[in-house]
């Protein structure tokens, strides 16, 4: 693969199963940690690559010509209100991270779990994975946030993010060129958990 190929978005389904295992089995084990908040094995089973592809909502995968860097999904969230609650997950190999290509995916899944009907979204979040936490308090300043055990769940509305698809754009352009945002520029993590 080389990063100098074009980047595509496509809906993902049962065809992608191998090469989609593929990309999960190159992932650092703390990537998979992230992803999953569990250890999945290598290669991770099939059942689980298949309920990625074929969730009760929507699935994408990126490639760069025939190779799958991305995954991203939205899945009906389990609970009161699972017919108005879409869970968001994205997945990204290694050498994509850190480009906004989990932030154009999530925006991806976000755009279509709304056009489906859905009003709100959740992320479960390890309080580790602390890029994932700035960024759902930067576009989402209003989330709950609320202890899980050793996950944090943040709920948000589908509609309340501060940050409209230019901004974003715009955003993922600069992580492209190789930008870092100043530190003023970031919203603090420190205070990313009120203390239960």
């Amino acid at each position: 693969m080389n990063q100098t190929q074009p980047l595509q978005i496509r809906p993902a389904g049962e065809p992608d199963a191998e090469d989609l295992t593929t990309m999960l089995s190159g992932l650092t084990d703390l990537s998979l940690y992230f992803r999953f908040q569990t250890a999945i094995g290598r290669p991770p089973r099939p059942a689980l690559v298949l309920r990625m592809l074929c969730p009760t909502g929507r699935a994408w995968v990126a490639t760069r010509g025939d190779t799958i860097v991305g995954h991203a999904m939205w899945a009906c969230a389990y609970g009161d209100d699972s017919r108005t609650t879409a869970e968001l997950a994205a997945v990204i190999s290694e050498p994509e991270q850190r480009r906004g290509l989990g932030v154009r995916m999530l925006s991806v899944a976000a755009a279509d779990a709304v056009a489906a009907g859905m009003t709100r979204f959740l992320f479960v979040v390890s309080p580790a994975n602390v890029l994932t936490i700035r960024m759902i308090r930067r576009r989402w300043p209003d989330a709950t946030a609320e202890r899980d055990g050793a996950l944090i769940n943040f709920l948000v509305s589908a509609q309340s993010s501060e940050e409209g698809a230019d901004v974003v754009d715009q955003q993922v352009r600069s992580l492209e060129g190789g930008e870092v945002a100043a530190a003023a520029e970031l919203r603090p993590v420190d205070d990313a958990v009120p203390a239960f």
